[in-house]
């Protein structure tokens, strides 16, 4: 914009200065006509050129936003695959001691989640109290992710508690524990082997590479 701005003000001198010429009868008509003519049509491609470089910062800027709420809400799960098979999946690398399968009134009364705003879920926790393991799979209702994912944080959190007076290696699986959301879908790992290379950790982050090979 400072660039078209100067270059109209320079035509302008430069139409005075010529104009100034011509009284005293020093410049050819038609040379400065053609100096004219020159000028405006300089001063026209650069506004043009102006322009576009708008539209396309604006279109740029309008692709960026489509692709981060495509990147935040727009994660599905590859054809064909469900909750279950994810869950399936961390369970036969992992495993789960005493496993007890979640079920609506679990939901509700363990996780404190409604099922109301669930549309799929699958899961297995341990039925013991020895043993931290939890493997928890939904698929929320559009708007209630957040509330979801906070009863999800505060049922491991009560795991964490349950064992911070004792078994330290359950202690510490909880604590390693996570919350992993893909879009609209929440999963709660607790797993693994401390003995496992890079210990908890480790496993978490081969959990969480295990449920993004589902997602596109």
């Amino acid at each position: 914009m400072r660039r078209i701005t100067g270059l109209a003000l320079a035509a302008m001198l430069m139409v005075s200065m010529l104009a100034g010429c011509g009284e005293n009868g020093t410049v050819d008509q038609n040379n400065t006509t053609g100096m004219i003519e020159q000028g405006a049509n300089d001063m026209k491609n650069d506004m043009t050129k102006e322009a576009q470089r708008a539209k396309d910062s604006a279109e740029n800027g309008i692709n960026s936003v489509d692709e981060a709420m495509q990147n935040e809400e727009g994660m599905i799960m590859a054809a064909g695959t469900r909750i279950q098979d994810v869950v399936m999946k961390l369970g036969e690398t992992f495993g789960i001691t005493m496993p007890q399968k979640l079920d609506e009134t679990a939901l509700k009364d363990v996780f404190g989640i409604d099922p109301a705003n669930i549309e799929e879920y699958y899961g297995e926790y341990s039925a013991v109290n020895t043993s931290a393991d939890h493997l928890i799979g939904l698929k929320v209702k559009d708007g209630k992710v957040d509330e979801v994912r906070t009863a999800l944080g505060n049922r491991k959190n009560e795991i964490v508690k349950n064992f911070e007076e004792y078994l330290p290696d359950q202690y510490e699986k909880a604590q390693a524990g996570r919350i992993i959301q893909k879009g609209n879908y929440l999963f709660l790992v607790i797993g693994g082997n401390a003995d496992a290379k890079d210990g908890f950790d480790g496993e978490m982050n081969r959990a969480e590479e295990t449920i993004n090979g589902y997602f596109k």
